[in-house]
């Protein structure tokens, strides 16, 4: 292992510790339940998991997410005999062998150790998620608390879907499209890791299903039937169906408010749940990769993939636009046209100039993911830009 370490007065292991401190009362955590020893011991932590997102195990890139969390916080979970060790080794094998489900890990004055795996994950537990190569991203409760990538920590001015359009709105103001039908936008961020990763970019169109008028500025090479267009939309609508039942059992099996509700039933719910989600993120990985072939992918605020390869048709004329940094919540107005970038940039911006009750995401070769906007605050195209950082979840997806 090299000399690299994440001390103790790091802001990505201070953002952890906050998190930590704020779970429960001053006094109320044990040794039995505490996640870590001390700001030393999590830091240690932190360390480690980087030096592992640089392994390689079974000739393949090690990628995970480590849950810290004690055997009483977690109802259902597989335990260890013998609680292993955490190191670089340890912890690379045991990713390899548990890609998908957390591993359990707790410190203490023994030092830190994986107990286990976790079929279920409780509730507000913080995770530390090795996402690439000398990437790892903390959170909790779905909201990111902080990310380190190229050696650089970011704490996000936005941390989750729900954050992010509250950031969305504060600095451009609301969406009459994006009120009528809920955040979608947000929840579809997580297209643009499948366009990230195989490194062609693209762009996704997201039009209003109540409005008609984009037609004229989209020529489509290819275009879905009605049944094909709404399957994503379907799952998704079964998956939280699925997530809603599952969380009322797993919540009536531990207050003992109802005996129904037994641990098989509930690993049958999650067993449904888990096919679903991963039926969603296939699809969404499969939208992802239409942006292959030059031409946009076209969806609607329903979640209908409409058709792929679309020409974007536009006038010519010169306008400037806003840009609201997603990880600072800087904005910027009066930017000109040609600092977005490249002809998929300024044509996504000429586009919604001409088309105000639609949004493009665009991914560019190098990894950058924004999404463009109209906006009646400032009336102007708006450029939220750097969302890459809010989607390391699912941008090492197989």
């Amino acid at each position: 292992m090299g000399n690299f370490t994440i001390g103790s007065d790091s802001p990505f292991v201070a953002a952890i510790q906050a998190s930590l401190q704020s779970e429960a009362p001053h006094g109320a955590r044990t040794p039995e339940t505490a996640p870590v020893a001390d700001v030393d011991q999590l830091a240690a932590l932190c360390t480690l998991c980087f030096w592992v997102s640089l392994e390689t195990e079974e000739r393949r890139e090690v990628r995970g997410t480590l849950v810290l969390c004690s055997p009483r916080q977690a109802s259902l979970a597989r335990a260890f005999k013998v609680p292993v060790p955490v190191t670089v080794s340890h912890l690379a094998a045991l990713l390899t062998a548990s890609p998908s489900t957390p591993l359990a890990v707790q410190g203490g004055p023994g030092g830190l150790t994986a107990w286990g795996v976790l079929d279920y994950e409780p509730q507000g537990l913080p995770h530390l998620r090795i996402a690439g190569n000398g990437t790892l991203l903390a959170s909790r409760n779905g909201r990111v608390l902080a990310l380190l990538h190229r050696g650089e920590v970011s704490i996000p001015a936005a941390a989750d879907a729900d954050s992010l359009e509250h950031l969305f709105v504060q600095a451009l103001g609301e969406k009459h499209s994006r009120r009528t039908h809920g955040n979608v936008p947000a929840k579809l961020i997580r297209v643009g890791a499948t366009m990230i990763r195989h490194g062609h970019g693209g762009a996704l169109v997201l039009v209003d299903p109540l409005d008609s008028s984009w037609q004229k500025s989209v020529n489509f090479r290819y275009s879905f039937d009605e049944a094909s267009a709404s399957l994503l939309k379907g799952s998704i609508e079964d998956l939280e169906t699925c997530l809603g039942e599952s969380k009322k059992s797993y919540d009536e099996f531990v207050t003992s408010r109802k005996r129904r509700s037994t641990v098989s039933t509930l690993l049958e719910q999650q067993e449904t749940a888990n096919f679903l989600r991963n039926l969603t993120e296939t699809l969404m990985r499969r939208v992802g990769d239409l942006c292959l072939i030059d031409g946009a992918v076209v969806m609607d605020l329903d979640l209908r993939l409409l058709g792929f390869g679309a020409k974007l048709l536009f006038g010519p004329e010169s306008f400037s636009v806003a840009t609201l940094n997603a990880v600072t919540g800087e904005l910027r107005e009066k930017v000109a046209l040609g600092e977005l970038g490249g002809t998929r940039h300024q044509s996504a911006a000429r586009f919604v100039h001409g088309n105000h009750r639609t949004d493009v995401f665009v991914v560019s070769q190098d990894g950058r993911l924004s999404m463009f906007s109209w906006s009646e605050r400032l009336h102007s195209v708006a450029v939220v830009q750097n969302l890459e950082h809010f989607i390391w979840e699912h941008r090492h997806a197989s």
